[in-house]
């Protein structure tokens, strides 16, 4: 058992700096290129890590999901943080828990999908096996009071989060902080959704968890993002940045800047500030200027109510009721019957009909659409009632004109 005390979201050196820097596209040569200039700005590998050292990297990989969908973390960003750590005489292991089980089956799947198989060929990595978690308590957490995370992150000397810049239709956006959710086992997740699926609640949860995993390194994969129906069926958009912060606030904050999205839209933005964890003031850019990479029609659709943190009852919205709130369908024609949405439901309210298909009773969704987000053949839309669709049109809710603007090649 371990106790994560005052130093929970790793050490802080450089209080509020945040390194941010270009990058093309994902040739493995810019892509080294400026994970180099990255840790100069941070005053070196060294600084970090020492030969010997237990370095685990913790990326994003949210499902079996291939490289080009910008849903994980791109495996040649992973690749060239690690020869870094290598480098420096760390010895690394890329550890996450994807959606859905944690054994060994799926972990081997979701690593040969996300590209993590190809990196560990090619660099010697470790792929985590470890099933194992611990319990870890939070002397001062601001919902929970211990957690249950994977025991490599707890045995680590060093962690650095390697998350994927996303819009999330939970949580708005998913960064840095969110990232470290994958510290908790397979469906554990689920049960986090399932009691606390206030936004607000489950933010400080999210906050709790990645003080527990207290990572020392955060960076954002922003090479290429995913705006629309993130975090795991939207759309990838080329930034071509890479953002790195010792606090993963800070990071997280940068990124919603080049993004355009208010950090008091974010929930987890919102408590962070509520808990003391971020001071937008404080916050420094080195490197490159926000200002030459902001980009224009992020789109991040919003949920009704979440802009100003309202709640049920606290405003007019809520006498509508039903009428605001998104319902969950599965399209047949697509559905490949996997039941990953079935197994992934924290509410249990997917259930299989005589022929087989599978419908979600809307009645008991809790709208935390894991269901979405866990979907291999997105096959699940969120449908909205014309009220709803107009209360989060374009400049009334946030939710910007989405655009075919991919990636380049590489």
């Amino acid at each position: 058992m371990f106790s994560a005390g005052n130093g929970g979201m790793g050490k802080v050196v450089f209080v509020g700096m945040v390194v941010l820097q270009c990058c093309e596209n994902y040739e493995m040569e810019n892509v080294r290129a400026c994970v180099a200039r990255v840790f100069a700005q941070l005053g070196g590998m060294d600084r970090y890590v020492k030969p010997g050292m237990r370095v685990v990297l913790k990326p994003n990989l949210l499902n079996a999901k291939k490289p080009e969908d910008a849903a994980t973390t791109h495996p040649a960003f992973v690749e060239a943080v690690a020869r870094a750590v290598m480098e420096a005489g760390g010895i690394v292991t890329i550890v996450d828990s994807p959606g859905g089980p944690y054994n060994a089956f799926w972990l081997k799947r979701v690593y040969a999908q996300t590209g993590m198989e190809a990196v560990a060929d090619v660099t010697g990595a470790i792929l985590n096996a470890d099933l194992r978690v611990e319990t870890v308590l939070l002397e001062d957490g601001a919902l929970l009071k211990s957690v249950q995370i994977l025991k490599p992150l707890v045995d680590a000397d060093v962690i650095i989060n390697l998350a994927k810049l996303k819009s999330h239709m939970m949580m708005v956006y998913t960064g840095a902080v969110k990232n470290m959710f994958g510290a908790v086992a397979g469906t554990e997740k689920a049960d986090y959704h399932a009691r606390m699926n206030d936004y607000d609640r489950f933010a400080n949860a999210l906050i709790d968890i990645c003080h527990a995993a207290a990572p020392t390194l955060n960076l954002i994969d922003g090479i290429t993002a995913m705006e629309g129906e993130g975090p795991g069926s939207g759309v990838p958009r080329h930034l071509g940045v890479v953002i790195a912060a010792e606090n993963a606030f800070d990071a997280d904050a940068v990124a919603l800047d080049i993004i355009g999205v208010p950090h008091d839209h974010v929930p987890v933005m919102r408590a962070g500030i509520a808990k003391g964890w971020f001071s937008p003031s404080s916050v420094q850019v080195v490197g490159v200027p926000v200002a030459s990479v902001r980009c224009d029609h992020f789109d991040v659709p919003t949920l009704l109510l979440r802009e100003n943190g309202a709640k049920p009852g606290k405003t007019l919205f809520s006498r509508f009721g039903g009428l605001l709130r998104p319902r969950l369908e599965i399209r047949t024609k697509d559905c490949i019957r996997c039941r990953k949405c079935l197994e992934s439901c924290p509410a249990k309210v997917i259930r299989v009909k005589p022929d087989k298909t599978l419908l979600i009773d809307s009645s008991g969704c809790i709208r935390c659409f894991c269901c979405h987000e866990l979907c291999p053949e997105k096959a699940i839309d969120i449908r909205r009632g014309w009220i709803s669709r107009m209360l989060v049109a374009d400049g009334l809710a946030g939710k910007m004109r989405k655009r075919d603007n991919r990636p380049p090649k590489g």
